[in-house]
């Protein structure tokens, strides 16, 4: 699901830093946001930290950004910003092609793309004509948009700026400078979806996968937390399924990798 700019709490310190950046030079703002980029600890991290500064740095009436394949076209997670939904929505059409002319322009160029009215011709084919229209009707004067390639050069990010104030060379290069840090930014949104996804275990799962964590065997553990070694066999065996793990020492590993016990 998007995730909405606002009813999100901040951490004192996290406030702290983007007031105190907010109010400094240019170059300042930026490393501040270069900083929260790379602090990101929770989902909210992306709008509570690094997205303030993003919009003191690039200002913009509405901001969207997300993590995609490309063969297939599947979007995996999104930040919305203001966008309408059938924007977001949207963007993969009943074929399976992607809807946006903004996003096909940057896929094919690999480089900042900016268009508003006067660059219709040369970016919207015929087919396009339903996102044109909605263009229009929320009243989008500009997209400035730029993202991340994969090795393989599939899309791994994109993220896309509407309304701002001009697509000039110097937001060009400002966007080709921030963009593997947002890239890197939300990566870590998108992990920590799906480490949140991923597996879900019961209360006891999780205090014998911690015990199977230090190497304890089912008798330690039935004698800790006062079961029978049958029943820790039995929650051992439901992690295991879960974790899609077939030995004790790989759901360790799992379970250590995706945050799921604390050593």
């Amino acid at each position: 699901m998007p995730i909405s700019p606002h009813g999100c709490g901040m951490r004192a310190g996290s406030r702290w830093r983007i007031l105190a950046a907010m109010n400094s030079p240019i170059e300042h703002r930026i490393l501040a946001l270069f900083s929260a980029c790379q602090g990101i600890a929770s989902r909210r991290g992306f709008m509570d930290d690094v997205y303030p500064l993003l919009q003191r740095i690039l200002p913009h009436e509405r901001f969207v950004c997300g993590i995609a394949t490309v063969a297939p076209v599947a979007v995996l997670d999104v930040v919305d910003a203001g966008f309408p939904s059938e924007f977001v929505d949207g963007i993969v059409d009943g074929r399976g092609r992607i809807a946006s002319p903004v996003i096909r322009r940057w896929l094919m160029d690999d480089a900042p793309v900016y268009f508003d009215e006067a660059a219709r011709a040369a970016f919207v084919e015929p087919e396009d004509a339903a996102w044109l229209a909605s263009f229009r009707r929320h009243g989008m004067r500009n997209m400035m948009a730029h993202g991340v390639k994969d090795l393989h050069g599939g899309a791994t990010s994109y993220f896309c700026f509407a309304g701002v104030a001009d697509g000039g060379e110097e937001k060009m290069r400002l966007l080709q400078l921030i963009v593997p840090h947002l890239h890197a930014a939300l990566r870590t949104h998108y992990r920590l979806k799906v480490r949140a996804q991923e597996v879900e275990l019961s209360s006891r799962e999780r205090e014998v996968l911690q015990l199977v964590c230090v190497g304890k065997t089912n008798e330690a553990i039935g004698t800790i937390l006062g079961i029978s070694p049958w029943t820790v066999k039995v929650h051992v065996r439901n992690f295991m399924a879960k974790l899609n793990v077939s030995t004790r020492g790989h759901a360790a590993a799992m379970a250590m990798k995706n945050g799921l016990v604390t050593i």
